[in-house]
């Protein structure tokens, strides 16, 4: 099944941030700049913030696929809160 939905901005950003955090940490892996020592910690810490900023889409994918409304429990979770609400307001005058 194919989303018609169009991706989060917040999470659509953070992915950009992400790969560019990445990507400068490779660079600085490579380059020979910078003394050795320095290139470790700045690709070490760029690649840690890159990684810490990636996280949340991906426990969101990971939860999507755990509990969302595809998965065995997704739908287990729909079919009790169906059968436990009756479908009308508590103040609902029924006729």
């Amino acid at each position: 099944m194919i989303s018609t939905k169009s991706p989060d901005p917040l999470q659509s950003s953070l992915l950009a941030v992400t790969q560019t955090a990445v990507g400068c940490a490779v660079g600085l892996l490579i380059a020979g700049k910078l003394g050795r020592r320095a290139q470790k910690v700045t690709a070490a810490s760029l690649f840690g913030i890159g990684a810490l900023l990636v996280m949340p889409v991906i426990i969101e994918v990971v939860s999507n696929a755990v509990v969302g409304p595809g998965s065995a429990r997704g739908e287990q979770r729909r079919l009790d809160s169906i059968r436990k609400d009756p479908g009308f307001p508590d103040d609902a005058e029924i006729f």
